[in-house]
């Protein structure tokens, strides 16, 4: 913890903040702590409820002993315990913090591809695929986000990209140093294929056999291949017992032109790089190591027994290559490895499968979460690696980086959901039937997947950006829902002012209509009524005329 001008940065302490799950905590660092203090700090606040709630995280110092790499060691290992975007975690401080810790990504949190189905009691059904924790179209207008993690052990490293020489093509070629050849060979092999550190370790074994036999190829001391920026490179640096006249040439001959390896015919001064065929180039893992360092003597099979709490198999994860094979092919193809295992393990009914994330291998559980079986118990989401082969814990662990061990998925499997429609519902007319169902959907931040969005780090911001352009898309089609209901609307109400006002015209002149009528109806009443009335005056005036006779 020096800067580049010395001076040491914890002189006073200094707060490492982490981020993950959408919360953040934070831990301290001073001059006190240890790799192990620290690694116990970051497992802590990864793990414990108040801190980033990563169950099955952990961090770890990683000695010279365990590596068995001299130099290589005295590092901390860090893993998160949770899958996809929920497992991601960042780290800041200050800038000059973060650089003497060094921290660097060996595998990504990837999310793995879940089935979710939905049965309603009818017996009707929807399926969907989706990588990540949140399905959509199983109901309409509704998306489905859940928290089960389905169980996983990942290794950390291991896998490397190596060449396939196949029968016929056996890669041979003469070099040449201080006028003294060799014919190199890196022979085919119809089962494995060659890493690159196994070529240079074969080629380099060439050499110093041709030097230990003697018969004149002494003077090849100072020629060596090495892997650089995942290329061979030959190399000759001229001994100090070799005169300075003698220049540092290789000479390469013989070497074909669709070579895998890639050497050119040709001198070069000082060393040569290769450019292999990238059309022969597969995935794979070394199974070559050094007896002394594991215990591990050539020809050992290594297997480990793989199990998802239910069902287990023995899986064989290779056949270990030791000392004096150097000219063998090392590399087991992962292609090949992958689906014979695959098929392994669903032969044996375990629910578990192995996919390659990055430069590692993973075994991740089939099952999410915790399956509830009809009041008949429960079945969780578990991965267990167990019964290494004696004595081959060391070296999986360094070759793969794996290690024995159970680990449990989280969350539940199956669920019942109770749908209410809490549509508002609007009457547009007067007649049954006419109204109009109005849903505006959840524009929350989790709703929108932008509660967790990182922008610590510049990968995390260039992810950030595609979540918020979905948010964005999801928020343009509500709006452009909410305009539809709208304009909906609006014509309602615009077609209810003409029905208004048509039926007042109308009323009005049914109205004016009646008037009349009831004015010619009255005139004529009226007509009727006097002419009785005169009718009557005159009837009586009759007997009023006899009377006036007889006085």
């Amino acid at each position: 913890f020096y800067d580049a001008n010395g001076v040491f940065l914890l002189e006073t302490p200094q707060i490492l903040t982490l981020s993950g799950n959408s919360v953040s905590t934070e831990i301290t660092l001073d001059r006190q702590m240890t790799l192990d203090n620290l690694a116990g700090a970051i497992q802590n606040a990864m793990v414990r409820s108040t801190g980033l709630d990563l169950s099955n995280s952990r961090a770890a110092t990683i000695n010279t002993s365990a590596t068995k790499v001299a130099g290589l060691g005295g590092y901390i290992e860090i893993i998160s315990g949770s899958i996809g975007e929920a497992g991601k975690v960042s780290f800041s401080s200050d800038q000059k913090i973060i650089d003497a810790l060094g921290m660097g990504v060996s595998r990504e949190a990837t999310n793995s591809q879940v089935e979710v189905t939905l049965s309603d009691s009818f017996g009707n059904s929807r399926q969907v695929k989706i990588d990540g924790n949140r399905a959509s179209g199983l109901l309409d207008g509704i998306d489905l986000q859940f928290d089960s993690q389905s169980a996983q052990i990942a290794g950390s490293k291991g896998l490397e990209l190596g060449l396939i020489v196949t029968a016929g093509d056996n890669q041979q070629f003469t070099v040449s140093v201080n006028g003294t050849s060799l014919n190199i060979n890196v022979a085919a092999d119809g089962t494995h294929g060659w890493t690159m550190e196994g070529i240079a370790r074969s080629i380099n074994y060439q050499i110093m056999t041709a030097i230990d036999t003697g018969g004149g190829q002494e003077a090849l001391k100072g020629l060596a291949a090495s892997v650089v920026e995942g290329e061979i490179r030959l190399t000759y640096e001229r001994p100090i017992t070799v005169s300075s006249a003698v220049p540092n040439t290789i000479t390469i001959a013989g070497a074909s032109a669709a070579s895998t390896i890639g050497l050119a015919n040709g001198s070069f001064s000082g060393f040569v790089d290769a450019q292999k065929d990238q059309d022969k180039t597969s995935w794979g893992f070394s199974r070559y190591s050094l007896e002394s360092d594991y215990g591990v003597a050539n020809g050992t099979t290594i297997e480990i027994s793989v199990s998802d709490g239910v069902n287990s198999v023995q899986l064989t994860l290779m056949t270990s290559l030791a000392s004096g094979n150097e000219t063998t092919a090392d590399m087991v193809m992962f292609s090949s490895f992958q689906a014979s295992v695959n098929d392994a393990l669903e032969a044996a009914g375990v629910k578990i499968r192995i996919d390659q994330i990055d430069s590692a291998m993973a075994f991740t559980a089939l099952r999410v979460g915790t399956e509830y079986l009809n009041n008949n118990g429960t079945r969780e989401s578990i991965v267990s690696l167990t019964n290494f082969t004696a004595g081959s814990n060391a070296l999986i662990a360094d070759r793969l980086g794996l290690s024995a061990g159970i680990v449990k998925g989280s969350g539940d499997t199956n669920f019942k959901l109770h749908i209410v429609n809490n549509e508002a519902q609007f009457q547009i007319g007067a007649d049954q039937g006419q109204t109009m169902d109005i849903s505006i959907g959840n524009m929350s931040s989790k709703a929108l997947g932008v509660d967790k969005i990182d922008l610590s780090t510049v990968e995390g911001a260039n992810k950030a950006m595609g979540h918020i352009n979905k948010a964005l898309d999801r928020v343009s089609a509500q709006r452009s829902k909410l305009g539809a209901y709208q304009n909906r609307l609006e014509y309602a109400i615009s077609n209810l002012r003409n029905t208004h006002s048509n039926l007042s015209a109308a009323e009005s002149r049914i109205r004016d209509a009646d008037v009349a009528m009831e004015m010619i109806e009255f005139t004529r009443n009226q007509i009727i009524s006097q002419s009785g009335t005169a009718m009557l005056a005159q009837a009586n005036m009759v007997p009023q005329g006899v009377l006036q006779l007889l006085q």
